[in-house]
């Protein structure tokens, strides 16, 4: 069974611990890494950065100048706002 990791802010989102590298600790709603938001809206990797190369969810990338690598990060209302235009039936709340 795999831990969750729980975040403290307005919306109760829940991540699972594997993605936060087993560390239970409450993440910023604000922006997340890949993994967290791979693991918030359940899809894979390459999935998620489709949807980052065709501009349908924002994010930034944390590299400087020269470096090999950065961090990118994944806006979590950007995500949320483009689940929400592709969700269908239920009730609005």
């Amino acid at each position: 069974m795999t831990s969750m990791a729980h975040l403290s802010a307005e919306s109760d989102i829940k991540i699972p611990a594997s993605a936060t590298r087993g560390k239970l600790q409450a993440i910023p709603q604000d922006w997340l890494r890949v993994s967290e938001a791979c693991a918030y809206c359940r899809c894979s990797r390459p999935k998620l950065y489709d949807l980052l190369n065709r501009g349908l969810v924002k994010s930034v990338s944390l590299k400087e100048r020269g470096q090999i690598k950065g961090t990118r990060l994944v806006s979590f209302h950007s995500l949320k706002a483009f689940l929400e235009s592709r969700a269908t039936g239920g009730l609005e709340s």
